[in-house]
């Protein structure tokens, strides 16, 4: 059987940020260091990409200050924000030069000496790995060095709305699904 493909015109950027808002996102202020300042910024796109070595990667305009100061730093903090922190989401999302001070959340020091938000849903703590371009963002990849864990449940973006989860009712068990390795749950 052969198949035929449809030529289609060209994605457009309309198209493209349909799609990609139905796929949700954990929210996080990413923060550096720059001589006396701090630069951090809100970003939704964030993920754990190795645990050997232990790295994270986190997009952001290839144009934004915090780009050349976290190459310039060699650091950067990546904080994971709670579902009652939509207010500190939207103080970083603000240029910095219209946010008011101080921000509505303490930031202190770890390991590297990045700035990580004294209360937040967790943080990673990392030494720029490095940085690739794509397309109109760079990628910074950062190697953990430090981390931290709080209870509680994340501050989830979807569909340019903030929102949180709630747990789904368990489902049974289905005997003819196999249990993946060190996991004791059931793929589905």
């Amino acid at each position: 059987m052969t198949v035929t493909r449809t030529e289609r015109p060209a994605v457009t950027a309309e198209e493209y940020l349909a799609a990609a808002r139905t796929f949700p996102t954990g929210v996080t202020v990413v923060a550096t260091r720059y001589r006396d300042d701090t630069p951090a910024k809100t970003v939704s796109a964030f993920a754990s990409l190795s645990l050997d070595p232990l790295l994270v990667g986190v997009a952001i305009g290839r144009d934004s200050p915090m780009v050349w100061a976290a190459r310039a730093s060699g650091v950067l903090s990546v904080n994971v924000l709670r579902a009652d922190q939509q207010h500190v989401a939207d103080h970083f999302a603000a240029p910095a030069h219209r946010r008011p001070l101080p921000p509505p959340v303490a930031l202190s020091r770890d390991t590297t000496g990045a700035p990580v938000l004294a209360d937040c849903l967790s943080w990673f703590d990392c030494r720029i790995a490095t940085i690739v371009p794509g397309g109109d963002h760079a990628l910074l990849i950062g190697r953990v060095v430090a981390v931290h864990t709080s209870p509680g449940r994340p501050l989830v973006h979807h569909a340019g709305r903030y929102r949180s989860l709630v747990p789904l009712p368990a489902l049974p068990l289905d005997p003819e699904i196999p249990v993946l390795p060190d996991q004791g749950v059931h793929a589905r």
